[in-house]
C-alpha cells in the first residue's frame, strides 16, 4: 500500500469514527483532531529520507541537480547531486569571494549554476567557471573590471553553458546585461536594462537571473520581466518586498510576505491566488489554518506546483486543479520544523529539517529528500 492510499484509509478511519449511529456527522473533538494531525504527520514523515547530516545551506536546483553549500568553520564547500544519477559531487574550488578586503568566507559566499556548468566570483577581477559533475575542471575565466559603490561583485547568472553579468557602462551609468561564453575572448552586450524601463527611472539595482531566453531583474523594489529579445520589460505588479519569485516565459509567481500572486505576461494582469490556496485543503477544525501560507515562508515551483511552508508544515499547491496536499508536518512541540523546500527535475523534494529539544525552531538539522514525483 503506498503512502498516500495509507493517508486516506487513515483520515477515513477518523471520519467513520465521527459518524453517530443515525448516520449524520458527528463534530470529532479537539482531542480527536489532535490525533488525527498525529496519525498524518506520522504517516508523512514516513515518507522521508535523510539526505546530508551535515550543516549546509544555499541550495540551489537546477535541472535534475541539486546544489548546496557544507560550511566546515572557514572553509565552506560546494557540493552537487545529480538525482537523476545518484551522484554527488564534491567541489574542491572555493565557492566564495577571496582577498584582503574579504576576509570571511561565510560572508563571501557566491556561486551561479546551471546542470552543465558552475560559476563563482571567487577572485577579485572576475569569474571562475568549472563544468559541472567534475570536483574542479575549469571551464574559463571572465576578466571583469572591479565593481563599483562598493559592491563585492558584479550580479550574474548561468543558464545552460552561458554565464550573464550586469555591470555600469562607465560612459552612461547604465546597466548593461552582457553574456560570456566559455571560450569567447570577450562578453556581448545583450541589452541595457535601462532601457528595458524607460521612462521610468531604475531605482537601486539589486539582482537578477536568466533562465533560457528570459529574464527576470529587480530595481528599487520592482520586479520586472522580459526576453532577452524585448524592447521593454514589464513590471510583475508588486507592492510589497517580494519574498521569492519563480519566472518563466508567459508570466511569474511570486510571494508577498503570506500572499502568493501570479503574474500573466500576455495580458499583463496579476491575480492574487492566496485566498485559492486557503480554500483548496481542508483537515480539520483544529489545524484548519495548517496549510496557510506561513510568514517569511520559503518556498519552490516545480511544474504547476507550488511547494510552500505553511502555518503546520510543507503543502503542495497545484496551480491548475486548486487543490493542495500535505506532503510533511511539523511537530506540534517544533521538535521539527521543515523550511527551505527545493526541488528537482525529477520530482524528488530536498527540505530542511530545523531540529530543536527547548521548543523553540531549531536553527539547524539535516537535509531530507523526499520522492514526491506522484505529487509533483
Amino acid at each position: 500500500m503506498n503512502g498516500v492510499r495509507m493517508v486516506a484509509a487513515c483520515l477515513t478511519a477518523f471520519l467513520l469514527a465521527g459518524c453517530g449511529a443515525d448516520g449524520g456527522e458527528k463534530e470529532q473533538t479537539q482531542e480527536e483532531d489532535l490525533a488525527e494531525f498525529e496519525a498524518m504527520r506520522e504517516e508523512l514523515e514516513g515518507r522521508r529520507d535523510v539526505f546530508i547530516e551535515t550543516p549546509a545551506q544555499d541550495f540551489l536546483a537546477t535541472g535534475n541537480t541539486l546544489y548546496w553549500v557544507e560550511v566546515n568553520g572557514a572553509n565552506p564547500r560546494l557540493r552537487s547531486f545529480d538525482d537523476s544519477k545518484k551522484q554527488r559531487t564534491d567541489y574542491t574550488f572555493k565557492p566564495y569571494l577571496t582577498g584582503v578586503s574579504s576576509p570571511n568566507p561565510v560572508d563571501n559566499i557566491n556561486f551561479a549554476a546551471s546542470s552543465t556548468m558552475v560559476a563563482s566570483m571567487n577572485e577579485l577581477d572576475g569569474a571562475n567557471t568549472y563544468a559541472a559533475g567534475s570536483p574542479e575542471m575549469p571551464r574559463g575565466k571572465l576578466v571583469l573590471p572591479a565593481p563599483a559603490f562598493g559592491q563585492k561583485w558584479w550580479a550574474y547568472s548561468v543558464t545552460g553553458d552561458d554565464l550573464y553579468v550586469t555591470v555600469i557602462n562607465n560612459d552612461s551609468g547604465k546597466f548593461v546585461l552582457q553574456k560570456w561564453t566559455p571560450g569567447q575572448a570577450n562578453p556581448t552586450d545583450v541589452l541595457v536594462l535601462d532601457d528595458l524601463i524607460a521612462p521610468n527611472v531604475m531605482g537601486e539595482f539589486t539582482n537578477f537571473a536568466v533562465n533560457g531566453t528570459t529574464l527576470m531583474f529587480s530595481e528599487g523594489g520592482r520586479l520586472w520581466l522580459a526576453e532577452l529579445n524585448d524592447a521593454k520589460a514589464k513590471w510583475v505588479q508588486n507592492d510589497k518586498r517580494v519574498g521569492g519569485a519563480d519566472f518563466y516565459s508567459g508570466g511569474a509567481v511570486y510571494s508577498q510576505d503570506r500572499e502568493f500572486f501570479r503574474y500573466d505576461k500576455a495580458t499583463d494582469t496579476r491575480e492574487n491566488i492566496t485566498g485559492k490556496i486557503k480554500a483548496s485543503y481542508t483537515m480539520n477544525k483544529t489545524f484548519a489554518e495548517a496549510h496557510h501560507p506561513g510568514h517569511d515562508m520559503t518556498w519552490c515551483k516545480f511544474k504547476d506546483k507550488i511547494v510552500y511552508e505553511g502555518n503546520f508544515g510543507l503543502f503542495a499547491y497545484d496551480i491548475e486543479n486548486e487543490t493542495t496536499t500535505p506532503l510533511l508536518l511539523d511537530a506540534r512541540d517544533n521538535s521539527v520544523v521543515y523550511k527551505y523546500p527545493v526541488a528537482v527535475g525529477t520530482g524528488t523534494l530536498f527540505v530542511k529539517g530545523l531540529e530543536s529539544q527547548s521548543g523553540a525552531t531549531g536553527a539547524d538539522g539535516p537535509m531530507f529528500s523526499l520522492a514526491a514525483a506522484n505529487l509533483l
